[in-house]
């Protein structure tokens, strides 16, 4: 189906929250679209986006991205912005503290969005953003990309589903217009006798698309196969195999095993092998440290192949409503 898809331009893409270019890497997989600019204030995951790709200019904080921040940058145009938003807010591992917590970067995701006008938007979390706070805080975003104008779809995408031996599910929200925005006041958009209440919740694996009359559900474009089939990866090798200088990163943040030993295993050893068993341990926890920064970021990246199964579903929205154009 993605073959037969009508062509369109380029997009160019706003990534924010960028970490180490998961989000990226996966619309290169897929075809069809251009980071123009990255944001992101880690300075380690900076370190990695400069090393992969040197030429895109990189915003520290997301409060500074304005329209004017951007041109100062060299970027004039955004079609479409891409993040993966801070999870700890509604992470079930953490307190869930989601609108309460100043780590939720929704309101700044918003605010861009109102500045810079684009026709997409694609967030990236964790499956407790759909139940933080009573499932209160996500009726609360899709009202609002609701009254800026924008069309949703939502679904949760597995690791798994692409291939890898880890579940590592996250949810995937679209939001698109059906309008040439630049031009035209947002206001213009808002809807008006539209229920918030009525803007729910989307099943595991399937995009639910919300217009402002009606509900219409679809399936979300699966591989042909978890297991097998390969094409997401190829590609990704693709990608990464033409950028010199990526051998150092690719392996840096791999940390040695250590088989650990209980304090009783320990006692057993002769004490020279006890002194030497100590001596590996303190070099394992070394590494561990040296590595943290790397760990961090591998455990906080996105998926590129599961992204690029995203930009897939984007590019059949955009083919569609360029059809009915």
């Amino acid at each position: 189906m993605i073959d037969q898809i009508t062509p369109f331009k380029t997009q160019k893409v706003l990534d924010i929250c960028s970490g180490i270019g998961g989000f990226t890497l996966g619309h290169l997989i897929s075809g069809g679209f251009e980071t123009v600019a990255f944001c992101e204030i880690n300075q380690y995951c900076q370190q990695v986006l400069n090393l992969r790709f040197p030429q895109i200019p990189i915003i520290g904080d997301i409060h500074d991205i304005t329209v004017e921040s951007l041109a100062r940058v060299g970027v004039t145009e955004v079609d479409g912005i891409i993040a993966g938003l801070p999870c700890p807010p509604f992470s079930l591992a953490g307190k869930q503290k989601a609108s309460q917590d100043e780590r939720n970067l929704f309101g700044e995701f918003k605010r861009i969005i109102c500045e810079i006008r684009p026709d997409w938007a694609i967030v990236e979390n964790v499956p407790g953003l759909l139940t933080a706070e009573g499932s209160e805080f996500f009726r609360s975003v899709l009202w609002e990309f609701a009254e800026i104008g924008f069309d949703v779809e939502w679904g949760i995408v597995s690791a798994a589903q692409v291939g890898a031996v880890h579940k590592r599910e996250r949810v995937w929200i679209i939001a698109y217009s059906q309008s040439d925005r630049r031009d035209t006041s947002w206001n213009q958009y808002s809807p008006s006798g539209t229920n918030p209440a009525s803007v729910g919740g989307g099943d595991a694996g399937n995009f639910q698309k919300h217009r402002l009359t009606n509900s219409v559900y679809g399936a979300f474009p699966k591989p042909a196969s978890s297991r097998g089939d390969d094409r997401c990866t190829t590609g990704l090798d693709g990608c990464l195999l033409k950028r010199a200088g990526l051998d150092y990163w690719l392996t840096s943040a791999t940390v040695p095993s250590f088989n650990r030993l209980t304090c009783t295993e320990v006692a057993a050893l002769t004490l020279s092998c006890q002194r030497e068993y100590h001596q590996l341990w303190a070099e394992y926890q070394a590494i561990r440290r040296q590595h943290k920064q790397q760990l961090m970021a591998l455990g906080n990246a996105i998926v590129p192949q599961c992204a690029a199964l995203i930009f897939d579903q984007l590019k059949i929205i955009l083919s569609q409503q360029r059809k009915n154009s």
